[in-house]
């Protein structure tokens, strides 16, 4: 049966002796693509990025959704694309025949595209994929509001060093991500999505996993149950963040194990989201260098997106979840003030999402909406 192409892409259509098969005929008469995209890649070894790149409008991630019984096809300008870009008899998925199959096939109209980066036409001649065509979309239209602001480095504390990170189009990769459906492709990065608690870091960071499937370390999930473990064990209160054990022995630690884990995934060509506060980390000068150069040992470059937001927005985001970490915070919240500065940005080139109560879209609200929309639509 047919085999996945070599180096030059080729758009894959199912090969006969699949659809002679008594299963792939059944699953096809009772529409089931799901069980027709897994006889796909049983019998033809032919892989969902692959199968999406040959359908119009699809996704791997549409496509591996579909796989999985997460979602059906049930709309007939669906299936029909299916049937075309896949050469499926319309007779075995009970549409009229396909005008490919009588040699006078007329061709689809596309849909309206953007011009491709000069970065992805440079990525698809050195690796032969497919053409990346980028969406004009909702989603596509929310990612740029998002990310529109590229901020200058700000000043250290007392008018401290600036550090200029390497150019990185971190826009441009999200957009080929949600684009192509294929998360591993360029320069792979590590997104430090930071601010203060309650600025909505975690829903913007989960937002851009969303759309392009780069993984996800969230602090707090990744270390909660060891540290509160851990303050327990020394006689503190599991809850404080704010002791002299936990900033002093047991932070270290916490982002010490995050960053060890990302770097795994640096080191295998993975692009990867980190989120955590970082007001101490993107603070300060050396931190970051250290960071850049670390990273460019991988082969990877540095993205820093960070939070801005007003002080009663981020005391009612931690009163709507009520977590237990922020119980210390809104107890004490005049003396947890006294510790921070909410004016306080990265060192650092970085893109700045303001999530303030004065901004004229709450972003934060705005990628949990788009993001619900993207698993909708998948």
């Amino acid at each position: 049966m047919t085999a996945d192409p070599q180096p030059t892409w080729q758009r894959y259509t199912v090969s006969p002796e699949l659809l002679a098969r008594a299963d792939m005929a059944e699953a096809l008469r009772a529409r089931d693509f799901g069980a027709a995209f897994l006889l796909i890649r049983k019998w033809d070894h032919v892989s969902q990025d692959r199968i999406a790149s040959s359908i119009e409008g699809f996704s791997q991630s549409r496509v591996s959704r579909i796989a999985s019984g997460k979602a059906r096809v049930e709309d007939v300008d669906v299936i029909e694309r299916i049937a075309d870009g896949l050469h499926i008899p319309g007779i075995m998925i009970g549409l009229a025949p396909r005008p490919w199959e009588s040699g006078t096939e007329v061709p689809r109209p596309r849909r309206e595209s953007l011009r491709v980066p000069t970065h992805l036409r440079d990525l698809i001649s050195s690796t032969g994929a497919p053409p990346v065509v980028p969406r004009r979309d909702e989603v596509t239209e929310s990612i740029r509001t998002l990310l529109a602001s590229v901020q200058p480095p700000a000043p250290g504390p007392g008018g401290g060093r600036q550090v200029a990170l390497p150019p990185y189009d971190l826009e441009g990769h999200i957009l080929a991500a949600w684009s192509s459906g294929r998360p591993r492709e360029g320069t792979p990065a590590i997104v430090m999505v930071a601010g203060f608690p309650g600025s909505g870091k975690t829903e913007f960071a989960r937002f851009i996993a969303e759309i392009t499937g780069w993984p996800l370390l969230d602090k707090d999930t990744l270390s909660r149950p060891l540290t509160e473990s851990l303050l327990l064990a020394t006689g503190d209160d599991p809850n404080d963040r704010h002791s002299d054990t936990y900033m002093g022995r047991i932070r270290p630690l916490e982002y010490r194990s995050m960053f060890d884990t990302a770097f795994d995934n640096l080191r295998l060509g993975i692009t990867t989201i980190v989120t955590a506060p970082f007001v101490r980390e993107l603070g300060d000068p050396r931190w970051v260098e250290r960071m850049a150069k670390r990273a460019g040992n991988c082969g990877a470059a540095v993205a820093a997106v960070w939070l801005r937001c007003d002080i009663d927005s981020m005391r009612d985001y931690m009163e709507s979840r009520d977590a237990a970490r922020d119980s210390w915070k809104l107890s004490y919240w005049d003396d947890y003030l006294k510790t921070i500065n909410p004016d306080a940005r990265p060192v650092c080139t970085h893109y700045l999402v303001d999530n303030s109560r004065h901004a004229q879209t709450n972003l934060a609200e705005q990628a949990r909406r788009i993001a619900s929309q993207v698993r909708d639509a998948s």
